[in-house]
């Protein structure tokens, strides 16, 4: 309307349409403005005082009044557009440098492998592309407790890399850091919300804006933005700096995958077990130095030379299935190898592990059997025991009727064949004993070259002349401490083995020496220890053992002669003998070319040196008046031993357990002059705790243990120190009274 009435007065209307020419000529709205504001001003200036009328060009006062306020409006509301256009145009400009901003970074982040590179680049981006004063890059710690300035532009000097900040302290950057949010301070001063931050007050931090640094599996710090002037930063700012975070993020992921598949690379070159990459047509696309490795163990030039038979098809199975495939064996050159394989469906390739299992299987093959021999052995043990018992009962009493001198010659010949035969089961018995360990030594300082010597010209006999002997001491071996009885039965058991071996003659070779056993060894080997030993190495040239024997050739009973020619009892008595004696036994054998036994017996510090043990004098049996306690709790085994010591003349007390021992000794503790118990008893108290309180109220008391066998109760190392002595069950009369009689003499 204004425009209209402008119209009606003929120089308005051709200004009016000249500038309306001017601006679509011109098109723009700022040549519009300026013109409008000087045709504003000169407007004014006609309608004023004389000059209008001089000039005869001005209306009447109230026209030129209204036309001035009609440019006035125009000018206002062009002025308005222009800064509104402006803006607009600035506000896309930032955009647009933003975007770039964020693509040249992204760019950068793909094609550089210096990390600190990409974040002090980015700060000095971000800064520039803001135009702020500082800008930082905050890393949380690996203990979440901190975080440490990475990367920073506009701090003083020293603070990137050093600078750190606690999560907990309230701060802007912790709780952008907790809440993930993107947090703007407008004014730090009058900010309520955190705690002020000393490194931001330090530099009069005014405004600022902090968002999180975070990938898909945890948060890797914060970016932050801050200015010294009073700012209004806008939602693209925010966005800009969230594209940015996410840029950054993305590259700490990648790093992070980076650093992952480089470790898993690593942990596949480095492994000690062979590992492989297998195609899907079962090729090798990868190996590392370890089935390289196997390969030359087993005389192969090359990985793919060792694979198992088929392992095409296994591959396609897998991949079709996307099953793994365990446990897989195979054998080549002697060795069992244990072959895992694992698809990768995404990939299509198969990865393959391997395992030589050869030594795990030779260890669980030595560990069943000695589980087997400890098992076999606590049964021939309590066998051994319960027939022991009643091998006592039978030669005690057979003994002492075989005593008397008014039985008639034909039965005198049957007590002597009952006696014969019962003095053969007792030595099955001892061999059951010594085979699980359960038989009492008498051991003393050996001298291994000494009893092979004394025992020379016996094993010539025992061997016959087609069996040729072999055996060069060295000139010094250390001694070892041992039951001579013992050792001679190991020797003369293996020699009889090694007889029957080389039924056409052959050699039999002895060998000592002295051995240090290092772990190395022992892990090898399941029976063995670290330490000092000396070896005794018994080797025959005879037929060898097949794999079936070898692995039972220590089992009591089991033997491969014709029945009636062998018990099966002396390997397994060796076997036990060298347990015994805290020592083990290797065995190597092969059809065809022999065996040879390996025995270990701990060595003493003690130095190798000659000694003879004098013969014992038999003395003749005596008895005597002395009192004897006897402690037995079967009844049998009781009432013989009472009957035997009475006819010697012995004056016995009898109790059968150890309980009723000690009710009997507070009767007539002053007279009893020796105490024969039996060492496993009931309720509770052993003949080696009965024998303990005894002595400490009567030190002199003289003291013989007797046992089928000895289990955890008899403390061995007590009846070494003086503790009394030993008699093995069965015994016989003359065996009981002479072991009485000698007790009580002894000083």
């Amino acid at each position: 309307m204004a425009f209209l009435y402008f119209t009606k007065m003929p120089w308005t209307g051709f200004a009016i349409g000249l500038l309306a020419l001017v601006a679509a000529w011109f098109g723009g709205e700022r040549f519009v403005l300026r013109h409008v504001r000087r045709l504003v001003a000169a407007v004014r200036r006609l309608g004023s005082g004389d000059l209008g009328s001089r000039t005869g060009l001005g209306g009447a006062p109230g026209e030129i009044g209204l036309l001035a306020g009609a440019f006035d409006t125009m000018a206002a509301s062009l002025d308005q557009r222009v800064k509104e256009r402006e803006q607009a145009e600035h506000r896309s400009l930032n955009r647009a440098l933003q975007q770039t901003a964020v693509a040249a970074l992204g760019q950068f982040a793909l094609t550089t492998n210096d990390f600190s590179t990409l974040l002090n680049q980015a700060v000095l981006l971000v800064s520039q592309t803001l135009e702020v004063d500082f800008c930082r890059i905050l890393e949380l710690s690996s203990d979440s407790q901190s975080m440490l300035t990475r990367a920073g532009i506009g701090w003083k000097k020293g603070t990137a890399g050093t600078a750190t900040i606690g999560v907990g302290d309230g701060s802007q950057a912790g709780y952008t850091l907790k809440s993930g949010e993107p947090i703007v301070i407008r004014d730090l001063r009058a900010e309520t919300r955190f705690q002020s931050e000393v490194l931001l007050v330090e530099n009069e931090v005014i405004s600022g804006v902090s968002v999180a640094i975070r990938t898909p599996e945890k948060t890797y710090g914060v970016l932050g933005v801050y200015s010294i002037r009073e700012r209004e930063f806008t939602g693209d700012d925010v966005q800009f700096l969230l594209a940015v975070a996410n840029a950054l993020a993305a590259a700490v992921e990648r790093r992070q995958a980076e650093a992952e598949m480089q470790k898993l690379a690593e942990f596949a070159r480095l492994n000690p077990n062979p590992v492989m990459e297998l195609a899907a047509d079962g090729t090798i696309t990868y190996f590392n130095q370890a089935a390289l490795r196997l390969a030359g163990e087993v005389r192969r030039e090359h990985p793919r030379d060792v694979l198992p038979p088929g392992i095409g098809d296994l591959v396609k199975t897998c991949l079709a299935t996307g099953e793994s495939r365990l446990d897989l064996e195979s054998r080549i050159e002697g060795r069992v190898l244990s072959w895992s394989l694992h698809p990768v469906t995404a990939s299509r390739v198969v990865h393959c592990y391997v395992t030589d299992i050869t030594d795990r299987l030779s260890l669980e093959a030595q560990l069943l059997q000695a589980q087997k021999m400890e098992s076999v052995g606590q049964l021939a043990a309590g066998v051994a025991h319960d027939f022991n018992n009643m091998l006592t009962v039978i030669q005690g009493h057979t003994g002492m009727l075989m005593a008397r001198s008014d039985s008639p010659p034909e039965l005198r010949d049957s007590l002597q064949a009952i006696f014969f035969a019962a003095e053969r089961a007792a030595g099955l018995t001892r061999q059951l004993l010594l085979f699980s360990r359960k038989s009492v030594l008498q051991t003393r300082l050996l001298d291994l070259r000494e009893i092979l010597g004394n025992m020379g010209q016996m094993l010539k006999r025992l061997l016959g002349e087609p069996v040729a002997i072999e055996f060069s001491p060295p000139q010094e071996i250390p001694l070892v401490r041992g039951d001579a009885g013992m050792i001679e039965q190991v020797i003369m058991n293996l020699a009889l083995n090694a007889r029957d071996a080389m039924p056409a003659g052959g050699k039999l070779i002895l060998s000592i020496q002295s051995v240090t056993v290092d772990s190395a060894y022992v892990q090898t080997h399941p029976g063995a220890r670290a330490g000092s030993f000396v070896y005794l190495r018994v080797t025959d040239t005879g037929c060898g053992m097949d794999a079936a024997t070898r692995s039972r050739v220590f089992e009591p009973f089991f033997t491969t002669k014709e029945p009636g020619k062998g018990t099966g009892l002396g390997l397994a008595t060796v076997y036990g003998i060298v347990k015994q004696h805290e020592g083990w036994i290797e065995m190597a054998s092969e059809m065809g070319k022999g065996t040879s036994f390996g025995i270990f017996l701990p060595a003493t510090a003690e130095t190798a040196r000659t000694t003879k043990q004098p013969d014992a004098l038999q003395a003749p049996i005596r008895g005597g008046n002395e009192t004897v306690l006897l402690v037995e709790d079967e009844v049998t085994v009781l009432n013989m031993g009472r009957i035997i010591l009475q006819d010697c003349g012995y004056r016995v007390l009898e109790a059968c357990s150890g309980v009723k021992a000690l009710d009997v000794w507070q009767r007539h503790a002053g007279a009893i002059d020796l105490l024969l118990t039996d060492i496993v008893m009931p309720q509770g108290l052993s003949g080696v705790d009965l024998a303990r309180k005894l002595l400490a109220e009567k030190p002199a008391l003289k003291i013989i243990y007797t046992s089928g066998y000895n289990v955890n109760y008899l403390d061995t190392q007590f009846i070494r120190n003086g503790g009394g002595v030993f008699l093995q069950k069965p015994y016989t009369r003359s065996t009981l009274a002479q072991a009485v009689r000698d007790c009580l003499d002894r000083k």
